[in-house]
């Protein structure tokens, strides 16, 4: 049997929480995991049971950059869980760079794109980090991702994405970098964090997390891949 394939229906298998079984969401067929499957296969799922793996997971391990991205996803989802436990160990080990912003950590350098994206935010929305992908002017563009919703903010648009919407992750390496795009036929990518891959994974575990949190019983959100 294809370990990611229903015999029975060809649909896509998912690994249980317990990780003993795999399980067909479409006929409902259950297969139980070997020892030695099973260790191949822990290393690529996360312990939440928010997604439907249809990654090539064995192909993102090819590329070091795309699986620093990937790997930091899975760790922040197993080994923090919720968000606000994501987000205190994004403040006090993941945000060094002076690209990145946040309350408390370089917030002088958010006044610029807090004016601009006001009218997209509720009274009560909490912005969680900014990544100032600005060239030659500063505080203007990049992504901004509050407690409700990512923003992608260009020069003269400002692409709104609330997370209970969001339908799928896709992680690729394009352009010589890794990316992560959410939903919207692929055209969302949340940015690259100055390079640094282990935020810009993190960053995703985050919005996965408030996105569930928010709606529990929400669709599974699928994980895609493309290299």
């Amino acid at each position: 049997m294809e370990i990611n394939r229903c015999p029975n229906c060809s649909g896509k298998l998912e690994l249980s929480i317990s990780k003993t079984k795999m399980t067909c969401p479409f006929c409902g067929s259950e297969f139980t995991v070997d020892e030695a499957t099973k260790a191949t296969l822990s290393e690529g799922f996360a312990k939440k049971d928010w997604f439907i793996y249809e990654w090539d997971y064995n192909k993102i391990k090819e590329n070091s950059q795309l699986y620093t991205c990937v790997s930091s996803f899975i760790r922040a989802i197993n080994d923090f869980g919720s968000a606000s436990k994501i987000e205190e160990y994004m403040k006090n080990y993941l945000m060094k760079y002076d690209e990145i912003s946040a309350p408390g950590i370089r917030e002088d350098k958010m006044i610029g794109i807090r004016s601009r994206i006001a009218g997209n935010l509720q009274p009560d929305e909490r912005i969680i980090l900014y990544d100032d992908d600005g060239l030659f002017i500063h505080g203007k563009t990049g992504t901004v991702i509050t407690d409700k919703r990512t923003l992608l903010v260009e020069k003269k648009k400002i692409t709104n994405i609330p997370h209970s919407g969001i339908p799928y992750l896709l992680f690729e390496y394009s352009m010589g970098l890794p990316a992560v795009k959410l939903g919207e036929q692929y055209a969302n990518n949340i940015g690259i964090f100055n390079s640094h891959f282990d935020l810009q994974g993190t960053a995703a575990a985050l919005i996965c997390a408030l996105c569930f949190e928010e709606n529990p019983g929400r669709p599974k959100i699928r994980l895609l891949s493309k290299s």
